[in-house]
């Protein structure tokens, strides 16, 4: 099936309209034979936030579509990137637990699972990730639910970035200078066919984590991410040639640039006008954000404390 994209309203008549986005997408056609699919949620925060978290309502809806085909359905995260909170932790605040035993679909802390070390070329340098050995080797497919929102470092962050959270270790940070060939890895290696883009609200201005938070009351699916990507960054109004981890994964994946895709709706009426406004901060984290060596100095080395200090704030809180 060429991509698909289906965007529906994600407050009333959600299940409905998420059923209908199912059998659009093909999603129903890949569940009609015996499945496992792990759902990765993004849980960036330890409790729900608009715009921030991926809201439970939506959540819980999606489970219970899966659980109800009969698939065996894990949904998970792992702690948080700087490890300034465990995975069980945002599983309580987001009430996770209760979810499941509504839906039938199973907890999974990544960060406490056996994990394997894979190694693949991706775009002409070998690349290595350790993954839970389970979404690789056990799952059929993965579905990633992230938010619609802006990044201040990689412009936009959705369903293939929110897959960075699969790589269950404390400090991803001091891996971002391969993000884009880790991500191009993580999503063949965990077969992320299938995405849902939570966009009850979205975060506008500055994110992953502060911003203004905008309601929408929309969620675009697609059984394709890089093609769910590209439209959702099109639709908050940023053109998605100039987002480098876009550009980056469709040069990896040796794809055409602006590959057909099919909607239920006019995309071209979309435009939501989203804006990214970086700050001074910001524009220091670029550098660790592209090159690991920096990154180790600033957030993980005898020197963390005092360039903290220099910036008026505290390093986080890291795990025991």
């Amino acid at each position: 099936m060429s991509a698909r994209v289906y965007i529906g309203e994600s407050t009333a008549q959600r299940e409905k309209a998420l059923r209908a986005a199912f059998d659009y997408i093909g999603l129903y056609e890949a569940l009609s034979s015996p499945s496992k699919v792990f759902v990765k949620p993004n849980f960036t925060f330890p409790r729900p936030t608009p715009g921030v978290t991926t809201s439970p309502e939506m959540l819980e809806a999606v489970l219970r579509l899966l659980t109800e085909t009969g698939a065996e359905v894990f949904v998970g995260e792992s702690n948080g990137g700087y490890g300034s909170f465990l995975a069980a932790q945002a599983f309580t605040g987001h009430g996770l637990g209760e979810i499941c035993r509504r839906t039938g679909a199973k907890p999974l802390d990544l960060s406490i699972q056996e994990l394997i070390d894979y190694t693949e070329v991706v775009g002409g340098r070998e690349t290595s990730v350790r993954l839970p050995r389970l979404i690789v080797e056990d799952v059929d497919f993965t579905l990633s639910m992230p938010v619609l929102k802006v990044h201040a470092m990689t412009t936009v962050s959705l369903s293939i970035k929110n897959l960075w959270g699969c790589y269950p270790t404390d400090l991803r940070l001091l891996e971002h200078g391969e993000l884009d060939r880790k991500l191009s890895l993580i999503s063949k290696l965990i077969r992320a066919q299938f995405g849902i883009v939570d966009a009850t609200y979205g975060l506008d201005k500055h994110g992953p984590m502060e911003g203004e938070a905008k309601f929408l009351g929309k969620f675009i699916a697609s059984n394709d991410l890089l093609a769910l990507d590209t439209t959702c960054a099109r639709m908050m109004g940023f053109n998605p040639r100039k987002i480098l981890h876009l550009r980056n994964l469709t040069r990896f994946s040796e794809r055409p640039e602006n590959p057909p895709v099919a909607a239920n709706e006019n995309l071209a009426a979309y435009n939501w006008g989203f804006t990214l406004r970086r700050d001074f901060l910001d524009s220091l984290s670029f550098a660790c954000f592209h090159n690991d060596a920096i990154a180790k100095i600033v957030f993980d080395s005898p020197l963390t404390g005092p360039i903290y200090a220099l910036l008026g704030r505290k390093p986080r809180r890291r795990l025991a």
